[in-house]
């Protein structure tokens, strides 16, 4: 009571308003209302005064994707002049070097190459696919020893072979196809890129993760041996297009001899020649560019230099030898 009692006493003491017309209107005394009609009052003061306490709740924004690293085309880099010591006795010169290929050249009317630009999760899906059923720890690993290696966060290699060799169904990459839409069967998927290897393939892929750092250049040779090696880029978001998603390379005018010996076989270390040679000027490194119809980057072993990119910007890259 005391309530109405004190809003009849500001309800009378308030000044006439005037209304639109210029013609005084006052407010009637809360003595003249219904009982209904003062409970109305009532209900609207109170949501009134709800409203005018209300904070507005701000969201941040989802932060920018990351800006694309630079990028070239293969043609505009030069070919790097090998210094004769470096040559490989009785080698002819390097005629051709690396090159791109598509998802949609290698798997037509699949729906692989749209959904491999534009959902991420498909991506993932087969990363998880991949740890699932190629990775074969050692027997005596125990579970923790398996749930490390198999993070997405850690390098996995595999056996691409194994699924030739071993008649595998690939079940899981399947599954994860036709979870995003890709009419695609994973046996296909992966014996076709690695495919690309040609016959003297080793039969390995490696699932690899970037560095959440800057790194110098380490050039260098898996083997010397002419082999093909194949890089499926894992963009870091959907619709990329730039550098930092496939290994750089260096072009080279002539094969390297070994860093050791006098047959290859063995890593090539560019910074292990005796004497050390100069380094390799920048306008010489290749950052091939990844973008939708460049999905893929092979590479003769034998015809390059080539090292871990010195801005990583990607999820992932399968390497496929």
């Amino acid at each position: 009571m005391l309530c109405l009692a004190l809003l009849a006493a500001s309800t009378r003491a308030a000044p006439p308003r005037a209304s639109l017309l210029g013609v005084a209107r006052s407010t009637p005394p809360m003595a003249q209302l219904s009982d209904d009609a003062i409970a109305a009052r009532m209900r609207t003061l109170r949501a009134k005064g709800r409203r005018g306490t209300r904070r507005e709740v701000l969201r941040p924004a989802p932060p920018p994707p990351p800006l694309a690293l630079p990028a070239d085309e293969s043609e505009r880099v030069p070919v790097w002049p090998v210094p004769t010591r470096l040559r490989m006795p009785g080698a002819p010169a390097v005629t051709s070097h690396g090159e791109h290929a598509s998802l949609d050249d290698l798997f037509p009317r699949s729906g692989l190459a749209e959904a491999w630009d534009s959902n991420a999760k498909l991506r993932t899906a087969l990363r998880k696919a991949l740890r699932e059923e190629l990775f074969r720890p050692p027997a005596h690993w125990s579970e923790a020893q398996v749930r490390a290696a198999t993070e997405l966060s850690a390098a996995c290699m595999v056996s691409w072979r194994a699924v030739e060799r071993e008649g595998r169904a690939c079940d899981a990459f399947t599954a994860a196809f036709a979870a995003h839409g890709v009419d695609l069967d994973g046996r296909t998927f992966l014996l076709r890129l690695g495919g690309l290897c040609g016959d003297a393939a080793h039969g390995s892929l490696i699932d690899i993760v970037p560095l959440p750092r800057r790194v110098a250049h380490s050039w260098h040779q898996d083997c010397g041996i002419s082999s093909r090696t194949v890089l499926l880029g894992f963009p870091p978001h959907d619709g990329y297009e730039g550098g930092g998603v496939f290994s750089h390379h260096v072009k080279l005018s002539h094969p390297l001899r070994p860093t050791e010996g006098e047959e290859h076989g063995a890593v090539v270390e560019y910074e292990r020649y005796d004497p050390p040679p100069d380094p390799i000027p920048e306008e010489y490194v290749l950052r091939p560019i990844y973008s939708r119809g460049r999905e893929i980057w092979i590479s003769d072993d034998s015809t390059h230099l080539h090292s871990t990119p010195d801005r990583q910007n990607r999820e992932c890259v399968w390497r496929f030898m």
